[in-house]
C-alpha cells in the first residue's frame, strides 16, 4: 500500500511539472470580454483625455476607425493579436506621444527570444547595421529579404500601421522602427525561438538564407534605451583647429541640468579662447527631453534675446520670456545635423534655429515640428491585458510664426544614406557637413 502511494505520489509530481511546462509553452489567450473591455477603456481615456484628439484625424472618420477595430474582436487572442486591432488606431491620432506598447512584463516573459539583427531603412530596404549578440550572422550591410517567411516589404508595412508620429511624419515612423525593431517585432507577431532570415549579401544579388538565435530583452534594451542612461555629452576639435563637434544625443537630463549647464559653458568658453570659427552640432537621433536642457544650449546659438516657448506652460512657463543670449554665444559658422530620429524637445529646438536662420541644416527631414503633445501622468494600463496607452495632455509650441505644423524641419543640404556609404565605413551626413564648411570658408 505503501508503494503505490508513493508511485502515485510521483506520478502526480511528475504530471504537475509536466502540466507547468506545458502550461508555460502555451501562448497567454485574453477572453474576448476582457479585451472588449479594454478596447471600451482604451477609447473612453482617448477621448476624455488627450488634449487633441482630431486634430489630424477628424472625429467621424476616427470613430468609423474604432468602430470598425472593435468587430475584429471575435475571438479569443494572445496579447500581440489584440496588440495589432488597437495600436493602429493609436497610430491614426498623429501624435509621437500617443502609442500602445507592449507591457514590460509581457516582452520579459518572451524576453530570451528577441529579433538579434539592428537594422536601418536604407534606399527603401532594411539593411544589416549590427547585431545585439556578441556574433553577427548575417554581414553588415546585408539587404533583409524575408524573416520567418514574411517578406520584409511586408514586415516594414505591418510596422509602420502601428507607429505613431506627430501629423504622421514618416520620418520618424520609419526612425521609430530602426531603433525598436526588435521590440515592435515582437509586439506584432510574438516570440519566435529562431528567426530564419533571407538576406542579400551586400554589392551582390546571390540570396542566402540564416537561422539566427534570438537576442535576449536585456540586449536589445541596452541598445533601444540608451538616451536615458544619460550618454556622455561630447566636443571634439578637428584636425583643422578651426572646426568642433558637438554630439547631444538626448536632453534627457531632467535630473542633471547642472551638468548639461556646466558642460556648455566649459565648451563655449574653449571655442571662444581657440577661436575656433566652426560648429557641428550633431543632434541626429536625439528625440527630445528637457527643454530646460534645450534652452541652455540655445542661449549659446541666438543671435538676440527671444523666447523659447510661444506660451507660458506651467513648470516651463520662464520659458515664454525673452531667452537671454549666453556670455560667451558662437558667432561663427554652425552646421546642425538632424535626422528622421529628432523629435519632441528636440523639434522645438530645431524650429527655433530654423525660424531664426541660425546655421545650416544637413541631414534628412526631422521628426518633428514645432509643436508636439505631451504632459505629466500620460501613461495608462489597460486593466486586463496589460496593454501600456501613453497619450497627449497638452501642446507645446515653440516661438514660431508661419511655419507649417505638419511639415517636418527640413534641411538646407539634404543626405541621403546609402549601403557603399555603410560598408565602406563612411559617415556622409558628417562628410556633407565638412563639404559645407569648406564652401563658407572658400
Amino acid at each position: 500500500m505503501r508503494d503505490s502511494v508513493k508511485i502515485l505520489a510521483a506520478v502526480l509530481a511528475l504530471l504537475g511539472i509536466t502540466g507547468k511546462a506545458l502550461a508555460q509553452q502555451q501562448p497567454q489567450l485574453f477572453s474576448v470580454k476582457e479585451m472588449q473591455e479594454d478596447f471600451a477603456e482604451m477609447r473612453r481615456i482617448l477621448e476624455s483625455e488627450h488634449c487633441c484628439l482630431y486634430e489630424y484625424t477628424g472625429k467621424s472618420t476616427l470613430d468609423s476607425i474604432f468602430d470598425h477595430r472593435a468587430t475584429l474582436i471575435d475571438r479569443p487572442m494572445s496579447p500581440h493579436e489584440f496588440f495589432g486591432i488597437i495600436a493602429p488606431i493609436a497610430a491614426k491620432i498623429g501624435c509621437m506621444h500617443t502609442m500602445v506598447w507592449m507591457s514590460g512584463s509581457a516582452l520579459s516573459e518572451g524576453g530570451d527570444n528577441l529579433f538579434p539583427l539592428q537594422l536601418e531603412i536604407m534606399e527603401g530596404s532594411l539593411v544589416v547595421t549590427g547585431s545585439y549578440r556578441d556574433t553577427a550572422d548575417v554581414p553588415i550591410g546585408s539587404i533583409i529579404l524575408e524573416i520567418n517567411g514574411r517578406s520584409a516589404k511586408d514586415v516594414l508595412d505591418d510596422l509602420r500601421t502601428v507607429t505613431s508620429a506627430d501629423a504622421f511624419n514618416p520620418h520618424f515612423v520609419d526612425a521609430q522602427i530602426e531603433k525598436r525593431f526588435a521590440m515592435f517585432y515582437a509586439s506584432m507577431f510574438g516570440f519566435p525561438e529562431s528567426y530564419r532570415v533571407t538576406y542579400a549579401l551586400p554589392g551582390r544579388k546571390t540570396q542566402l538564407t540564416a537561422e539566427l538565435h534570438p537576442a535576449s530583452i536585456t540586449q536589445v534594451r541596452d541598445v533601444v534605451f540608451a538616451n536615458f542612461r544619460h550618454p556622455p555629452l561630447t566636443l571634439d576639435v578637428l584636425k583643422d583647429a578651426f572646426t568642433a563637434v558637438m554630439t547631444v544625443k538626448t536632453f534627457i537630463y531632467y535630473d542633471r541640468v547642472e551638468y548639461f549647464r556646466g558642460f556648455m559653458d566649459s565648451c563655449f568658453a574653449l571655442l571662444k579662447e581657440r577661436a575656433i570659427r566652426n560648429l557641428i552640432l550633431d543632434l541626429r537621433g536625439n528625440d527630445g527631453g528637457d527643454p530646460f536642457c534645450a534652452v541652455i544650449l540655445y542661449s549659446y546659438l541666438e543671435q538676440e534675446p527671444a523666447p523659447y516657448f510661444a506660451e507660458p506652460y506651467g513648470r516651463y512657463a520662464e520659458l515664454a520670456d525673452p531667452v537671454p543670449p549666453a556670455e560667451n554665444r558662437f558667432t561663427g559658422t554652425l552646421i546642425t545635423l538632424i535626422d528622421g530620429g529628432c523629435a519632441s524637445t528636440n523639434g522645438h529646438f530645431c524650429a527655433l534655429l530654423k525660424y531664426r536662420r541660425i546655421g545650416t541644416f544637413v541631414g534628412t527631414p526631422s521628426g518633428a515640428t514645432y509643436k508636439c503633445n505631451a504632459g505629466k501622468d500620460t501613461e495608462f494600463r489597460l486593466r486586463n491585458t496589460s496593454l501600456i496607452l501613453t497619450l497627449g495632455r497638452t501642446t507645446f509650441a515653440a516661438a514660431v510664426e508661419g511655419m507649417e505644423k505638419k511639415e517636418p524641419i527640413s534641411p538646407d543640404v539634404l543626405v541621403r544614406e546609402t549601403v557603399a556609404a555603410l560598408r565602406e565605413g563612411r559617415d556622409p551626413y558628417m562628410d556633407a557637413a565638412v563639404q559645407q564648411i569648406e564652401r563658407s570658408s572658400r
